[in-house]
């Protein structure tokens, strides 16, 4: 679901350090449905709610007329203070798919790990192609089924459904099973009785 954003078109003559003492953040819509950038103002009360983990997803601006299907591309804060600057908006294209990375999620024990085996992580997002209204919040990797040293979960062995495209290489090791060195694991254990 994308999150909702009110907005008003920025007056020509606006000074952006103005609006932000007014509790405004200046900020910009552009993209390739649009034939020049759309200079806007964005309550910055309204805009802190938006969550950090929305900032990947789809955000519906609008203004009294019109509604803008947008990402953040760009978001520029002061160095010290932290305050937001300046916002970036891309508008998408209605219907079109587009690139995004995603976060990787991992739930579940594993028995691996529960035997004294380090479970190493060697990716905490993947990049898939989809609809902007189609981005997920996380995917969810379950690594209960890393049972033994050498398992391991690869792109390839993920179920996406019929929204996400993977872009990353099937072959490649998202999470694996590691021995530690000298650990005797239940495995190595039974094998020498």
């Amino acid at each position: 679901m994308a999150t909702e954003l009110k907005i008003e078109k920025r007056k020509e003559n606006s000074k952006p350090r103005a609006l932000r003492r007014e509790g405004l953040i200046p900020a910009t819509i552009y993209g390739p449905e649009l034939e020049k950038a759309i200079d806007i103002q964005v309550n910055g009360k309204d805009f802190k709610k938006v969550s950090f983990k929305d900032y990947k997803h789809l955000i519906e601006l609008k203004d009294n007329e019109t509604l803008y299907e947008t990402l953040i591309r760009n978001i520029q804060k002061d160095f010290v203070t932290g305050e937001i600057l300046n916002i970036e908006f891309y508008k998408v294209k209605s219907g079109n798919k587009l690139n995004t990375k995603v976060a990787l999620r991992f739930v579940g024990d594993s028995p691996a790990a529960k035997m004294g085996c380090d479970i190493v992580t060697q990716f905490t997002e993947m990049n898939v192609r989809c609809l902007p209204r189609d981005i997920p919040e996380d995917f969810e990797i379950d690594i209960s089924v890393l049972k033994k040293p050498a398992d391991m979960i690869n792109f390839g062995d993920l179920n996406l459904g019929d929204k996400l495209e993977l872009l990353d290489p099937s072959g490649e090791i998202i999470v694996k099973v590691v021995a530690k060195r000298g650990a005797i694991t239940e495995g190595a254990a039974e094998a020498q009785k």
